[in-house]
């Protein structure tokens, strides 16, 4: 028998193999690093959660867990009245 090259029978080295993991985890963990430092501002639109400025029975956006004073909501864009209500309304 010969000793050929392993390129030729279609194998990889050990270095190859070692080298290219590395390089594609090193790859993985800088991207995944992007998608989990990025900041998660985007609030969703009034419209897109039904909100009303006035309240739903008891339900009203001053006692919400997502109610910001002196006017705002952490999921909701704009101005918010404390008295208003929308579809993601959670009690406190």
């Amino acid at each position: 028998m010969t000793n050929l090259p392993s390129k030729h029978l279609g194998l990889t080295s050990r270095r190859r193999l070692l080298r290219d993991g590395a390089f594609f985890a090193g790859g993985a963990i800088v991207a995944g690093g992007i998608f989990i430092a990025a900041p998660v501002s985007a609030k969703i639109s009034k419209k897109g959660v039904s909100y009303q400025a006035t309240p739903k029975g008891a339900a009203r956006c001053d006692n919400c867990k997502f109610w910001q004073p002196p006017a705002a909501c952490k999921v909701v864009e704009g101005v918010i009245s404390p008295a208003g209500w929308c579809t993601l309304y959670a009690a406190k």
